[in-house]
């Protein structure tokens, strides 16, 4: 009676657990990427920090625009005043791609001296796949950023959403013409994920309000796909459970895309990383209100390529078990089974009406090695047709020749390459056995030989053997025998055995053959007055060799002897 009271409570419960696993996200955490980068500290190098201008290159260069240094003039000052149209700028080279967070400013205090400082200014970036600058806006749009008040104070902006970037430019702002001096340090950390660039279709309209674009993207929009930019999907952030709330609070948590909108098509993501890689998981971050026809998405296709042009071998496919029970968003891990590739496409599959991602990261190592391309599809038909025509022409001429076969496709040589390795595999582990099984029979060989028959310390061995004695002769016509009847091929051994234990009628009296007579078993009144003596005992019995001896008979005579 328990046991169905029990059961729609346990599954629930366990449920909620594996929940809680796959919600876990392993996506960047953006709060530990804080540090500065080394302006202050001279991490960075002098010869990596230009300008535009100087006012005196040599007091107030671009060398002396380091936060919380007070050197020569003590800050960088631009050769012209700082305006609404701002062209001067204070340039910083990172060399590698850095994830920045946040920027900080000062103005120029000079020991005292200095009143100079900016009031705001505007950030440029830069990095090689973008190959152009891009001008920092936040998520409201906002360009122009608030800058200090005074000389020696710092004024430090967190940048919402992060920027990406090789260089980084600081553009002094002023709403009316006038003298800016400025100091900078700049707060991030290295861009480790290795993703240059993701394309993918920018997001669909939910009613005439809302718009689930990626508006932090900052590559092209063409003709409704984005191309090699970097956005929302990978700035470590990841939305709310009520996808409403992500949007009132401007903060674009949401990417989405509406099913009708597409003709049944799944959305396609591509990535492009730096440099080929192996990967184990991919991380996608997605919204499960059910009840707002938005669920997590019923089938993953992800493909692989080192080129970009086509996929290299079988991609990897994932189901999603649907989930209508809970609305909590989740991160859905797929495991990627240290596949290889510069460029990683995912496809989704849509189980409602809307499908919404946060955040997709990855978990890779940069792999070592001399990789191909993949062939395009083009250039194979191409290939294929030179091949047919030179074989059209070769059977026209009259000379028949076999029909070439061309080359496997990266799939089937995956194919093959698997087959090979399974069939090695087998082998080896069949060799590895019957290796086993031989040392196996030698060490029980070798423990048997050195198994040796117990020897008595006090006699030799040869005296445990002697030759056969034939049974039933007596002792003295067997040293009278002819060796001939002997066999003395075979060695018996002579073993000291312990004699048969005497017979019980050896020890005690035979009983008479007739009973006695019956004054025997009766004492008469002479026998009890007189005094009794009592009779001798009975002679025992011959022992058994003298009643087995055979009568003796006189030599040339048959007289009986006797025994």
């Amino acid at each position: 009676m328990d046991a169905p009271l029990l059961f729609p409570r346990i599954v629930p419960i366990s449920f909620f657990l594996l929940l809680l696993h796959v919600s876990q996200s392993n996506c960047l955490d953006i709060s530990q990427c804080i540090a500065p980068l080394g302006m202050e500290s001279g991490d960075i190098k002098d010869e990596d920090i230009t300008a535009s201008s100087s006012f005196d290159s040599g007091n107030v260069g671009p060398r002396q625009g380091r936060l919380k240094v007070e050197t020569n003039g003590g800050a960088w000052c631009p050769q012209t005043p700082a305006t609404a149209e701002p062209e001067e700028w204070l340039q910083i080279d990172l060399h590698t791609v850095h994830l920045v967070t946040s920027v900080g400013t000062q103005g120029r205090f000079g020991n005292g001296q200095g009143v100079e400082y900016s009031e705001a200014y505007i950030l440029e970036y830069w990095r090689p796949r973008l190959n152009k600058w891009i001008r920092y806006r936040n998520y409201r749009g906002e360009e122009i950023l608030n800058g200090n008040i005074n000389t020696y104070l710092e004024s430090k902006t967190e940048l919402d959403p992060p920027i990406w970037a090789t260089k980084i430019r600081f553009l002094p702002y002023s709403y009316h013409k006038r003298t800016v001096c400025l100091r900078v340090e700049i707060y991030g950390c290295r861009w480790t994920d290795g993703i240059v660039s993701y394309s993918m279709p920018q997001g669909d309209k939910r009613g005439p309000n809302w718009e689930f674009y990626d508006s932090s993207y900052d590559g092209f929009w063409d003709d409704g796909r984005l191309k090699h930019g970097l956005g929302q999907l990978t700035d470590g952030k990841t939305g709310s459970n009520d996808f409403k709330v992500s949007f009132y609070e401007h903060s674009k948590g949401w990417v989405g895309w509406r099913n009708d909108t597409r003709n049944g098509k799944p959305i396609d993501v591509v990535f492009e990383f730096d440099e080929v890689r192996e990967f184990t998981n991919v991380n996608i971050f997605c919204n499960n209100q059910f009840t707002k026809e938005v669920q997590v998405f019923a089938k993953a296709e992800v493909f692989f390529s080192i080129g970009g042009k086509r996929s290299r071998g079988q991609p990897i496919t994932y189901e999603y078990m649907e989930d209508r029970i809970f609305e909590k968003s989740r991160n859905v891990s797929i495991k990627l089974h240290h596949r290889i590739g510069k460029y990683v496409k995912i496809q989704l599959h849509f189980a409602a009406r809307w499908i919404l991602l946060s955040e997709i990261s990855f978990d890779s190592e940069v792999i070592k090695g001399n990789f191909t391309e993949e062939e395009d599809e083009q250039e194979i038909s191409a290939s294929t047709n030179v091949k047919s025509q030179g074989a059209s022409s070769s059977s026209g001429s009259g000379s028949e020749s076999p029909p070439n076969k061309s080359s496997p496709s990266p799939q089937e040589f995956g194919q093959y390459m698997g087959v090979i390795a399974g069939i090695l595999s087998v082998l080896t582990l069949l060799v590895g056995t019957l290796v086993g099984y031989i040392i196996l029979q030698q060490r029980r060989r070798k423990a048997a030989g050195r198994q040796e028959t117990y020897v008595p310390s006090n006699c030799e061995k040869a005296a445990l053997y002697s030759e056969p004695i034939v049974l039933g002769q007596n002792s003295t016509n067997t040293q009278y025998m002819d060796s001939s009847t002997r066999r003395s091929e075979y060695a018996v051994p002579r073993l000291k055995t312990r004699p048969d234990p005497p017979s019980l009628q050896d020890i005690f009296p035979k009983p008479p053959s007739f009973p006695p007579a019956q004054e025997h078993y009766y004492a008469s009144t002479e026998i009890c007055n007189a005094r009794f003596t009592p009779p001798s005992p009975p002679l025992s019995t011959p022992p058994l060799i003298r009643l087995s001896r055979q009568p003796r008979y006189v030599s040339n005579s048959n007289h009986y002897v006797g025994p």
